[in-house]
């Protein structure tokens, strides 16, 4: 059978294909655009682009790592939402033109530290750093110390300086960023003579002016001596030293600019000035000689009260409010109706040491979700002063029949940052207090509990921007909250479940120590290697974490105790 012809008027009107390629213009628009104009469009680009931008050529990856285009970046992500939300917070009539861009670092709230004269700010470097602390995304390294014989190893970190106190090695300090040598030391005894001194508390605190980091050690005879720490020649050395006291050991300090704040185990609450002398351009040959001062005249008391009781965990904090010196004690104590709340009083001194006031105010009606209607002196429903002060008179207040806070244990940590407080509990949550203290009253607003640890929490620290770390029982869980945001929930039925929080997941996985490494400065450190493992995933044997939870704008601090009673540092880079 022969086959079928094709149809010939088909074929005629068959159109032809369109042609599988476009022309395109060969020529490089772009490039011939001057870099002001490239720097404009540059500015419309999400950070993805930018970053894609930045591996076209070396023209394109200056351009688009330009200092200023990360600066408007860095405000429209971090700065403008916070002014909106601060401004929300305060019902303020021009939230928008408050929160308009300026190019004045010294304008954006929360951000003076980063307008510091002579100070340069990567822009880029800044938003990676917020960006990685928004995400949990860091470098962890540990360092284990072993355990002295007599007496703990006390920590502190400030500044990125790690601070560490004990009766075998004295005072050491090393940079946050190299944990492989010991940057100065110092012996906590005066003299070889004198016996060992075991320290029981150690307190930081910087003075920007000088660039000096003041360091406090307390001791079980009730000594405490004050040092010196030089940021820029990393100079340590002994500013004064104080005689022991009747008091006991002291068991708990708080420093802030040249004051002072103690409590003893004889629960007597003291409050000294620090002077500040010169500062002496010494060498480090010549440390021993000045290591061996022993004057306590750079050192004058103040005020000393006598508590009646108090219980821990508590937190001391000392800061400066025009021209008084504020003080303020946080304890812990069991009422019969909401269980176990929170009690914080402020002792008023004037600049020369006289006692102003006092003021008490306690979680107790923040628990049952009341507010305070008058000025607020005393304690509600009959809890008196912890420490001896100046009698207040009563207010009224709102009684409720339930608590909608309620705890049946004791916080297990209590850290305080004017004017957020807050407390962990053995329940797997946290609680948030908003603090109000003006001329007139103190009183505690609202009261939040934080969901979103799956085990026992064990250690809490906050900062008076609102930024908190809170970590686990076995340090497999540490999270990071932003509090400013729950302020207006504060008092209300909403929950904060863990979308208010980030869980930090380490991008690496420490190698174990060796115990036949090297002992270099005291301390074993270890090098990062190995696949990457998320922080709950970690291999662990603690016996409890420690007491110091210590963080900056780069860094976070945690100190643990293995169940060989060494004691583990951990630092979670996220630079």
């Amino acid at each position: 059978m022969s086959k079928r012809s094709l149809d010939s008027s088909n074929t005629d009107q068959q159109q032809p294909k369109r042609p599988r390629i476009t022309r395109v213009d060969s020529q490089d628009r772009l490039s011939l655009l001057s870099d002001e104009l490239l720097l404009q469009i540059l500015s419309f680009l999400p950070i993805p682009s930018l970053l894609i931008c930045q591996r076209v050529s070396r023209r394109f990856h200056a351009l688009a790592g330009d200092s200023e285009l990360w600066k408007r970046q860095y405000y429209s992500r971090w700065v403008r939402p916070r002014a909106r939300r601060v401004a929300n917070i305060r019902h303020a009539t021009h939230s928008a033109s408050r929160a308009s861009y300026s190019p004045h670092v010294s304008t954006w709230l929360g951000h003076a530290h980063l307008a510091e004269e002579g100070k340069v700010t990567n822009w880029k470097r800044q938003y990676r750093l917020r960006h990685n602390w928004s995400k949990g995304i860091c470098q962890v390294t540990e360092v284990e110390l072993p355990q002295p014989a007599h007496s703990p190893v006390l920590i502190k970190f400030c500044a990125g300086f790690v601070f560490t106190a004990d009766s075998e090695h004295g005072l050491r300090c090393w940079r946050a960023s190299n944990q492989i040598s010991c940057s100065a030391r110092l012996p906590l005894v005066q003299s070889e003579s004198e016996t060992s001194a075991f320290p029981t508390a150690l307190a930081v605190s910087r003075c920007l002016p000088q660039n000096l980091i003041k360091v406090t050690v307390g001791f079980a005879d009730g000594r405490f001596g004050v040092y010196d720490m030089d940021t820029q020649s990393l100079y340590l050395r002994l500013r004064s030293f104080h005689a022991a006291s009747a008091d006991g050991a002291i068991t708990a300090m708080a420093t802030s600019n040249s004051y002072l704040l103690m409590v003893s185990e004889h629960k007597v609450l003291s409050l000294y000035e620090m002077f500040l002398a010169e500062p002496e351009h010494s060498t480090r040959s010549n440390a021993a000689n000045t290591s061996k001062q022993s004057s306590g005249e750079d050192v004058k008391l103040l005020k000393s009260l006598k508590a009646d009781s108090i219980l821990s965990p508590m937190s001391l904090s000392i800061r400066l409010a025009h021209s008084e010196i504020i003080a303020s004690i946080v304890y812990s104590f069991f009422h019969i109706g909401c269980g176990w709340s929170l009690g914080i009083q402020e002792l008023h001194f004037g600049k020369n040491g006289e006692q102003i006031g006092s003021r008490l105010a306690t979680t107790v009606d923040a628990q049952y979700g009341a507010m305070p209607l008058h000025h607020l002196t005393r304690s509600r429903r009959g809890y008196s002063s912890s420490f001896q002060s100046e009698p207040s008179s009563g207010e009224s207040h709102v009684e409720l029949t339930e608590p909608s806070i309620l705890h049946q244990e004791p916080p297990t940590s209590i850290s305080y940052s004017h004017p957020y407080l807050l407390t962990s509990h053995a329940d797997n949550t946290l609680t948030v207090y908003l603090v109000v203290s003006t001329g007139a009253k103190l009183f505690v607003k609202g009261g939040q509990r934080l969901w979103g640890h799956t085990s026992s929490v064990a250690a809490v620290q906050v900062s008076d921007r609102g930024k908190a770390i809170s970590v686990s029982s076995r340090g497999d869980e540490i999270r990071v909250w932003e509090l400013e945001s729950l302020i207006p929930s504060l008092g209300s039925s909403k929950a904060a479940r863990g979308e208010n929080s980030i869980q930090v997941n380490p991008e690496n996985k420490p190698c174990k120590i060796h115990e036949g490494a090297p002992l270099l400065a005291g301390f074993l450190a270890c090098q990062l290697c190995g696949p990457q493992l998320a922080s709950g995933q970690m291999s662990r044997e603690y016996a409890r974490m420690g007491d110091c939870v210590g963080f900056d704008d780069e860094r976070l601090l945690l100190s643990s105790r293995k169940e060989t009673g060494a004691h583990l540092i951990e630092m979670y880079d996220f630079t």
